[in-house]
């Protein structure tokens, strides 16, 4: 009999978590419904070389970040991310911006990390509601962007994941 072929299969991914590095007691801060803004970009500068009309020179510029997008309902509760965005957005640089690294953890069915992403330097940069709207049910929306320096991408336990969904569909 031949053995199974390897074969690979996508990670979900509806299962993450978000931690902020000293914001607060708990560092963990819960309920986001969405993140996106995980992209790194090289940008190139277009130089043309007189005498030549084949091409342009394409110049790699330096990496270039989108912000970080948060989105999760509003709770009754204060938790030390809104604390740490009124202190920054609010003060209107009367005071020096707070920076923090920012974890993200793509998780696997059994709460596993599978894919760590750290932002390093996050400060907030915008802070939005959603529109209030008496004609609909919708949940009350709080978005939150954040702008850092760079990131790091970390791969924990991606074959081990990987492996463990192909045991459940075979």
């Amino acid at each position: 009999m031949a053995e199974k072929e390897s074969v690979q299969f996508p990670v979900p991914g509806f299962r993450f978590s978000v931690r902020i590095a000293g914001a607060g007691n708990n560092d963990a801060d819960a309920s986001f419904q969405e993140i996106s803004g995980i992209s790194t970009e090289v940008p190139v500068e277009e130089i043309q070389e007189g005498g030549e009309n084949r091409f342009v020179h394409r110049v790699p510029q330096p990496l270039k970040y989108s912000n970080l997008v948060l989105k999760r309902g509003v709770v009754n509760e204060s938790s030390g991310l809104t604390e740490w965005c009124k202190r920054t957005i609010n003060s209107g640089f009367a005071t020096h911006v707070e920076l923090k690294n920012v974890v993200i953890t793509l998780l696997s069915d059994t709460n596993k990390p599978i894919l760590t992403w750290t932002f390093i330097n996050a400060y907030p940069v915008k802070w939005e509601y959603s529109g209030l709207d008496a004609s609909k049910n919708q949940i009350f929306i709080q978005t939150i962007e954040l702008s850092f320096q760079r990131f790091e991408e970390n791969i924990q336990n991606w074959r081990a994941a990987v492996q463990k969904l192909a045991s459940l569909i075979n």
